[in-house]
């Protein structure tokens, strides 16, 4: 486990996660793991709902990223989806920062 920095590959998503955009969001998230990089980020800065088939599709790519010896994290996240992850206990087995600077510095160490 050297100081080595493996590629980080951030993804944003910019828009409410509803029933009219679900399959979209599963696509590129599918997508989106699919990438070299070892570290994710999802970047959500610009939603403000998310369905709870949305969350489940995070749920599985956090699943999915770790079988393939990755870690997927969220950040940006706003007050209204901060409250939604609250409920469901995302933090429990999911890491979430307030901006994408923080997720970048978890993966760094500092």
């Amino acid at each position: 486990m050297g100081t080595q920095h493996e590629l980080i590959d951030v993804f944003v998503w910019n828009e409410d996660i509803t029933l009219n955009n679900t399959e979209q969001f599963r696509k590129a998230m599918a997508k989106f793991i699919q990438n070299p990089a070892e570290y994710l980020i999802l970047n959500m800065e610009q939603v403000k709902y998310i369905n709870s088939a949305g969350l489940g599709i995070i749920a599985d790519s956090v699943m999915t990223a770790r079988k393939q010896r990755k870690e997927l994290v969220i950040a940006g996240i706003q007050d209204s989806l901060q409250e939604i992850f609250h409920i469901v206990k995302f933090a429990s087995f999911i890491k979430l920062f307030a901006t994408e600077e923080d997720a970048i510095n978890y993966f760094y160490g500092e």
